[in-house]
């Protein structure tokens, strides 16, 4: 059974201010300024442009969905200042994964 609750009210409302600080604003797609912060995602993305390749890693995001036509938006939460860790796993799907340090 998950025992999922989803996101605090303490994270959302660290989410809203740190988008508000930088700007965002109303959806690209329908103009309507009310958004709600949904759930936390990690983007898969290639180490490389080789579509054979095994090297991933992945970007933590949140995922912000416009009330009005449900447009989602991804935000990645190392920009934000929410993620708390200053690495990212770089691996091999077939074996383990390394830390990186990231910028």
């Amino acid at each position: 059974m998950n025992n999922y609750k989803g996101i605090s009210a303490d994270d959302k409302h660290r989410i809203v201010n740190a988008l508000k600080a930088r700007g965002a604003g109303s959806c690209p797609r329908c103009r309507d300024s009310q958004w709600t912060v949904s759930e936390y995602s990690m983007i898969e993305v290639q180490a490389t442009m080789d579509r054979h390749s095994a090297k991933t890693t992945t970007i933590p995001s949140i995922m912000i969905v416009c009330e009005h036509c449900g447009f989602i938006s991804q935000h990645a939460l190392q920009p934000l200042g929410i993620w708390p860790e200053n690495t990212v796993d770089l691996g091999n799907r077939k074996s383990d994964s390394a830390k990186v340090a990231t910028a």
